[in-house]
C-alpha cells in the first residue's frame, strides 16, 4: 500500500510577505510612470518661465537673438472642443460665449470643434494619428490629442470651456513675443498643463507632442491601472511636460523657443475654474488631495501623533500586565513535609 503524507497548510507569516511583496511590485510599478513628476525640479531651468510679459524688453533667456528678428505671431484664432454645437449640455457654464463677446470686437475668430469636424480633421491632415485617436478607450483621451491637433493645423489659443478670458491685452502680447509655443503650468511650474495654451501654424514642438502621444498609446498606457493616472501620462499634462522636456533638450536652450507662464501669473490672463468634468473616483480622490494637501497633512500629522500616543500607552499597559503577572507566582503545598513552597 501507497502511504499518503499529509499535506501541510502553508505558513501564514510566509503568505502575507509574498502577497506583501507582490503589492509593493505594482505599487512601485505604478510610481515609476510618475517619475518625471516626483522628481523634477521645475521646469524653470530648460524652459522660460514668464512672470510677465514686457515686449519691449525681452525676459525670454533662451530665445535666439537672431530668431527673436524675426518674430512669429501666433494667429488671432481661439480653438474650443466640445462634443456638438450645443455647449449648453456642458456642466458648468461654459466659457465659449465669453471668448466670442470679448476676442471677436476685436478680430478674433472663436472657434468651436466638434467631435465629427475633429474626426474629420485628423482623418484628412493627420492620417497616421487616426487609428490612435480613435483607440483610445477615454474620451478625455481623444480631447487632449484634438486640442493638440487643432492648434498645429491652424495655430492660434486654445483653451478649455472652463477657462475663461481676463487680461486681453497681456494675451495679445504673448502673442507676440516670437516664441512658437506658451502654455500655462500645472503643480506650480513642475509641469505643463493643456488647458490653456497657444502656439504658431505648424509648431514642429506640437507636432513632436503628438508623435509622443502616439507612442504612448496601447500597451504602453495600458500597464496602468488608474484610469485618471492612464490618462495624465498617455495624453495629458504628465505626456505634454515630458515632451517639453525632451525637445527642449533636442533643440538646445536658444533654438526651442517655448515657455511657460508663471503660476500666478497665468491668473491674471485667463480665469480657471477647473472643471474636471471627466474625472473619475481616482481621479476625484487625487484632486482632492491636491487641492487640500494642507489641511490634509496637518489631519495626518494630528492623526500621527494620535496614534503613536495610543500605541505608547498600549506598550506601557502591557509591560505593567507583564510585571504584575510575574510577581502572582502560583503557590503550591507539599503535603508529606507540610511546608509551602513557591514554584
Amino acid at each position: 500500500m501507497f502511504g499518503f503524507q499529509a499535506i501541510r497548510p502553508p505558513n501564514p507569516k510566509i503568505i502575507a510577505i509574498i502577497g506583501a511583496v507582490f503589492v509593493a511590485t505594482i505599487v512601485i510599478h505604478q510610481v515609476s510612470f510618475l517619475y518625471d513628476f516626483i522628481f523634477a525640479e521645475g521646469l524653470s531651468g530648460p524652459l522660460d518661465v514668464l512672470t510677465t510679459c514686457q515686449q519691449h524688453k525681452p525676459t525670454l533667456k533662451h530665445l535666439d537673438s537672431s530668431q527673436s528678428r524675426k518674430k512669429t505671431t501666433i494667429p488671432n484664432i481661439i480653438h474650443q472642443i466640445w462634443k456638438s454645437s450645443n455647449v449648453s449640455e456642458y456642466s458648468k457654464d461654459p466659457s465659449y460665449r465669453s471668448w466670442k463677446a470679448v476676442y471677436e470686437p476685436r478680430k478674433y475668430t472663436v472657434k468651436l470643434w466638434t467631435d465629427d469636424e475633429i474626426h474629420e480633421l485628423i482623418k484628412v491632415k493627420y492620417p497616421s494619428l487616426l487609428p490612435t485617436y480613435e483607440s483610445y478607450p477615454h474620451n478625455i483621451q481623444r480631447a487632449d490629442m484634438a486640442r493638440l491637433v487643432v492648434v498645429h493645423s491652424e495655430g492660434g489659443i486654445y483653451a478649455d470651456l472652463d477657462v475663461y478670458p481676463r487680461a486681453v491685452g497681456e494675451l495679445q502680447c504673448l502673442q507676440n513675443l516670437g516664441v512658437q509655443a506658451i502654455f500655462g503650468p500645472t503643480v506650480g511650474t513642475t509641469g505643463v498643463s493643456n488647458h490653456f495654451f497657444m502656439a504658431e501654424k505648424g509648431s514642429p514642438f506640437l507636432r513632436w507632442a503628438l508623435d509622443e502621444a502616439k507612442r504612448r498609446a496601447g500597451a504602453n498606457s495600458n500597464q496602468i491601472v488608474l484610469p485618471y493616472l492612464r490618462v495624465f501620462w498617455s495624453t495629458g499634462p504628465m505626456m505634454v511636460t515630458a515632451a517639453a522636456l525632451e525637445y527642449a533638450e533636442l533643440q538646445g536652450a536658444a533654438n526651442h523657443r517655448l515657455a511657460i507662464l508663471d503660476d500666478h501669473y497665468v491668473r491674471k490672463v485667463v480665469g480657471h475654474l477647473g472643471g474636471r468634468s471627466w474625472h473619475g473616483p481616482d481621479g476625484q480622490f487625487l484632486n482632492f488631495v491636491a487641492d487640500y494637501h494642507v489641511v490634509i497633512e496637518k489631519i495626518a500629522l494630528g492623526l500621527g501623533v494620535l496614534v503613536l500616543f495610543v500605541l505608547a500607552a498600549v506598550m506601557a499597559r502591557l509591560v505593567y500586565l507583564k510585571r504584575r503577572q510575574t510577581n502572582r507566582r502560583p503557590l503550591y503545598i507539599d503535603v508529606s513535609q507540610q511546608k509551602l513552597y513557591v514554584h
